[in-house]
């Protein structure tokens, strides 16, 4: 080998002379693959070894490689020296030889064929027990026949080990329990009620059959490799494992550990969603993505019709009762739809509080209230455009394809418009008079998927869900990158007409033209129950209080019914103590609460005689302003409530009390659908301002009394107490800055600080571009909460209690001073008597007012801060005081003055 050229190849190209070989020693002896290094060719290859390689290549194999140089090669590759390269057999020979299975007799192997197991798994992937694989109902599962017995069975494929034996079997066992159990969920949901939960069965079912066929369609070729068949089924196991994981039936889940799927709609919804949302964000296979978008878009249909038909959106204007599926019965809500006046219940509680997760936001806000809106619509204005009929049907529905959702988009989020009724198609050979019918022929369902039916095939379910996977995109289009952003698109349509809807109700209240008109009764509560009317207030406080310094006989009431019969008024008793501030037409009969003739004439006359005022309204009795005077007059009026009597609670009873008119109250009665933004609950509130009002004015009207009492400076209360007489002016001085501060605080900056920007409001609502108040909900949501700020602001709700009793005290000790000036003024009380007990109310008061004041204190500093919008500090422009944030005016203005006491 050293004296041989080490290019033998290259020296026979260069036609080199041959040489006779060279001896080869004794020692070495190379292998037979080597003798083309050693030999000489003959002669007549000298010319053209290549050519005739190439011509023995040609005869043999096309391969030309250093075997084929040999002189001994027969036209066929030598077997490779490793094992795992030679024939199945053979290798799974030689490691059954080296690696011998453990023998224990519990375990049965079973050695099949190719061909025999795949025919076998033809039945196990379609659910049905095969010749290897039996169907467990306990477990339902697949097990071999030989486990069915007890034991333990291996099944092995020939020339394949156990490892790979079970990888390969294990994707068909998957597909065939999932099938199994799917087809056994879907037995027991057709129990169910509700047509949300049927639709689901039904597209669950028509999956299953879908995917049934397909499976027997593309049953494995006997000449196919194992590899070749086990990717081919690849993508029903990925779609029956996201179908089991939906479901809670996957291949490990024990029937024992099953959950039960949540029937109701939007559950049901939302667990379709967010099961399909993953997938699409992590783009899973299409097949798997498209079966579930095509489940959620068929069980969603019926819920979104009717919700549509709640709204008002499927074009149906006749105001039929939908079945309650949507939501759960309500007795908040009545309406007075009918001629006779009699109120009935209606639709108002027709849908859910909750809505599936995947509503947006603004949707989920906006249609209860549009759903109310289109009962009240109907109730106000029957004939109005958005309630009239339409020859089409607009639907809300799912939609994937690029062109529809392109569609949308440039139709600014305007739903497919869909024909009322589809007519399937008629055959020729049918009777024209059972055309109509030839629906009932079709599959649930199956309509919805084409607009325009073959009229030789009606389509099957299967070929429904084919067409919906053929058309799935593999990708949402970049104006919806998200599904976020296609569910907006989808429910556009519906958020707008629920705005819209709720937009032209609202307008039926605020616009000045509508017959329904929010303002004015506003304006009504606001002058009346809240005294903001200045000759309501007058008149009521001529009828209820009075300010005279004593009880004079020969000086007539003016709104006593005995002085207009022009009779004589009872003398007071001499021992009766004076309950000073109180008219004397209330104390005529003796006796307390003063029900009777004489309380209902003046207290009514105090209204008509308040309406009388606003003479230029009623003077045009044709408009509509007038004839609003003129209604409410009748609606609003003075009544008496039955208070408790028990212990504690009987102080009403007293008219030396703060609480000596707590019976009276206002009422008032909006007229229908008004009643919507004037509640009983809002109207209760109204009630316990002016409750608080009418102490405030009593208080007020005492202190008149006081003033005129010791307005004389020759004859003073205690001529001979210097000191007391000084002690009277001062509390008197005291508690009258007292009760002017809260009364300008109440009136100026608790009731009007927000109820006059609440009025500003409603009329700028109706002038700029973006309404205040999105429906009449809203609307009413405002009003209550105008009226929560007005009862917070004056320390009237039930988380100020400690510092509403504090204020309660401080007027009932202002109010007892009064009476105390009363008593040494009609000499029931003597001037020492008197001194001491005008020492013991001061130091009380002052004790009250401190309390009071820290208590202000510790309010504003806990309170929220108030917010001022940014637009608002720039153009100064007016905003409502608030509740709580209110209280630092208070606050201040009592911040220093009672101190001097």
């Amino acid at each position: 080998m050293l004296d041989k050229p080490q290019n033998p190849i290259m020296d026979t190209l260069k036609l080199h002379t041959p040489t006779a070989p060279a001896p080869i020693p004794s020692r070495l002896t190379l292998p037979a693959e080597l003798a083309s290094l050693t030999f000489d060719p003959p002669p007549k290859l000298n010319d053209s070894i290549w050519t005739d390689a190439l011509k023995v290549g040609v005869k043999a194999s096309e391969l030309l490689s250093w075997d084929a140089l040999r002189p001994n090669y027969l036209g066929r590759p030598q077997p490779s020296a490793f094992i795992s390269e030679q024939e199945n057999l053979v290798f799974a020979a030689a490691r059954y030889y080296l690696q011998p299975p453990i023998n224990d007799s519990r375990t049965e192997f079973k050695y099949v064929a190719q061909q025999e197991l795949l025919e076998a798994l033809k039945m196990t992937v379609l659910g049905i027990s095969s010749p290897l694989h039996i169907w467990d109902p306990d477990s339902e599962t697949f097990v071999q026949l030989v486990a069915e017995k007890g034991g333990k069975g291996v099944l092995l494929i020939d020339d394949k080990d156990e490892v790979v034996s079970a990888s390969f079997i294990t994707r068909f066992l998957t597909i065939g329990t999932l099938l199994r159990r799917l087809e056994i969920l879907v037995a027991s949901l057709r129990s169910k009620s509700g047509p949300t939960v049927h639709a689901f069965t039904h597209a669950l079912s028509t999956v299953i059959i879908f995917l049934r066929e397909q499976l027997a369609q593309n049953s494995p070729q006997n000449d196919a490799t194992l590899s070749q068949v086990w990717i081919q089924y690849e993508k029903y196991e990925d779609v029956l494992t996201a179908l089991a994981a939906l479901t809670d039936r996957g291949q490990d889940n024990p029937p024992h550990n099953y959950l039960a799927l949540d029937h109701t709609s939007v559950n049901l919804l939302s667990l379709l969603y967010d099961h399909l949302h993953p997938h699409i964000e992590r783009q899973a296979p299409q097949m798997v993505t498209a079966i579930l978008a095509f489940i959620l878009t068929n069980t969603s249909r019926e819920y979104f019709q009717q919700l549509s038909h709640l709204v008002g959106f499927s074009g149906d204007s006749n105001p039929r009762r939908p079945s309650r599926v949507v939501g759960e019965h309500n007795d908040q809500y009545t309406i007075d739809v009918s001629d006779d006046g009699i109120e009935e219940r209606d639709e108002f509680d027709r849908i859910e509080d909750s809505f599936p997760t995947f509503f947006p936001p603004k949707l989920v806000d906006i249609l209860p209230g549009a759903q109310k809106s289109l009962v009240l619509l109907r109730a106000a204005e029957p004939d109005h455009p958005l309630l009239r009929a339409r020859s089409v049907r607009r639907v809300i529905e799912w939609f994937w394809s690029w062109d529809r959702i392109e569609a949308a988009w440039n139709g600014r989020g305007v739903a497919p418009v869909v024909q009322e009724h589809i007519s399937p198609p008629t055959p020729r050979d049918s009777e024209p008079g059972l055309a109509q019918f030839r629906i009932f022929d079709l599959e649930p369902g199956s309509h919805f998927g084409h607009s325009i039916l073959d009229h030789n095939h009606a389509p099957t379910p299967s070929s429904v869900l084919q067409d919906f996977i053929d058309t799935f995109p593999h990708s949402l289009p970049p104006i919806t990158p998200t599904l976020e952003h296609l569910t907006s698109l989808v429910f556009e349509p519906l958020l707008q007409h629920a705005s819209t809807l709720s937009r032209t109700l609202l307008s039926l209240f605020l616009s000045p033209d509508a017959p329904l008109q929010f303002k004015p009764h506003m304006e009504l509560l606001h002058s009346y129950p809240l005294l903001a009317s200045p000759a309501f207030k007058s008149r009521l406080a001529a009828a209820l209080f009075s300010d005279s310094q004593g009880y004079d006989p020969d000086e007539p009431v003016p709104t006593s019914l005995r002085s207009l019969r022009r009779k004589a008024p009872i003398k007071q008793a001499p021992m009766q103590r004076w309950p000073v501030g109180l008219s004397w037409a209330l104390l005529e009969r003796e006796t307390w609460p003063p029900v009777g003739a004489d309380l209902s004439f003046f207290l009514r006359t105090v209204i008509v005689d308040s309406f009388d005022v606003n003479g230029e309204q009623l003077e045009d009795s044709s408009s509509r302003r007038g004839a609003f005077w003129v209604e409410a007059e009748r609606r609003l009026g003075f009544a008496i409530r039955d208070l408790p009597t028990g212990p504690g609670h009987d102080q009403w009873l007293n008219p030396l009390s703060i609480e000596a008119l707590d019976f009276l109250y206002m009422d008032y009665k909006p007229p229908h659908p008004l009643d919507i933004l004037i509640t009983p609950e809002i109207l209760s509130k109204y009630q316990r301002m002016f409750t608080h009002l009418l102490r405030i004015m009593r208080v007020e009207h005492a202190l008149s009394s006081v003033f005129r009492m010791c307005r004389s400076t020759s004859r003073p209360l205690f001529p001979t107490l210097v000191a007391a007489n000084k002690r009277l002016l001062h509390f008197r001085f005291i508690a009258h800055s007292f009760v002017s501060i809260l009364s300008s605080y109440v009136f100026d900056t608790a009731i009007g600080g927000n109820v006059n920007l609440f009025l500003a409001q409603l009329d700028q609502d109706q002038e700029d571009q973006t309404p205040v108040f999105p429906d009449v909900f809203a609307l009413a949501k405002a009003h209550a909460a105008l009226m929560d700020d007005v009862l917070a602001a004056c320390l009237l709700r039930t988380a100020q209690r400690g510092a509403g009793d504090l204020l309660r005290q401080a007027l009932e000790l202002v109010l007892e001073f009064a009476v105390l000036v009363g008593d040494v003024k009609t000499g029931r009380l003597q001037e020492y008597e008197a001194a001491l007990m005008l020492e013991d109310l001061a130091g009380r008061f002052r004790g009250r007012m401190g309390a009071f004041t820290r208590n202000l204190k510790a309010i504003v500093d806990k309170g929220p801060l108030p917010s001022v919008p940014v637009t608002a500090a720039l153009t100064s422009e007016p905003r409502m005081t608030g509740g709580i944030q209110a209280v630092s005016h208070l606050s201040d203005s009592l911040s220093e003055w009672w101190t001097t006491i």
